[in-house]
């Protein structure tokens, strides 16, 4: 089957419209797109507040895949009004970004991290789950993490494994 350049969050979004509960595996046959991909592109959705994954878990011993459906923030539409193939900032960032799969400018993968820490600042978070909700490369999130700790940005809360929070500001 021939894959598409690019399918838009619309197009994912609706996708797992219409099959509630969903695993990645279904919706990227639905899709036209390979696993891996369609994963990436519900774990930014996460990000962004448009999707909701309930986590598989186990049976007998083997992994159960998570399931994804739609969150509703204003009625009739999907993901709180998403327009084109741009996905909702996260909380506390202005900028609008587009799809995971787009190049970043300098400094803004930084920006992400920190608005992502910003927005949950009693959480610790390692490059690896980083890595996963913002769909990035965890290579480049952990050398951002290490820089905004050289500048106080941010504190290693936990050296083995490698955790990071958001410093607290001083007023």
């Amino acid at each position: 089957m021939a894959r598409p350049a690019h399918t838009s969050d619309e197009a994912v979004l609706a996708a797992v419209a219409a099959q509630p509960e969903a695993s990645a595996a279904e919706l990227a046959d639905a899709l036209g797109m390979g696993q891996s991909t369609a994963a990436k592109r519900l774990a930014a959705l996460e990000g962004a507040g448009a999707v909701r994954r309930t986590p598989g878990g186990r049976e007998n011993g083997r992994r159960v895949p998570d399931r994804w459906a739609v969150t509703h923030t204003k009625p009739g539409r999907p993901g709180g009004g998403m327009s084109g193939s741009k996905t909702s900032p996260p909380e506390g960032n202005t900028r609008e970004r587009s799809s995971s799969a787009a190049r970043l400018g300098r400094g803004e993968l930084g920006s992400l991290v920190r608005d992502y820490l910003a927005a949950r600042p009693d959480e610790t978070f390692g490059p690896a789950a980083l890595s996963k909700t913002l769909a990035r490369s965890q290579g480049a999130i952990s050398n951002s993490l290490a820089t905004m700790a050289a500048r106080g940005e941010v504190v290693l809360a936990s050296d083995t494994p490698r955790r990071y929070r958001i410093a607290k500001t001083k007023r």
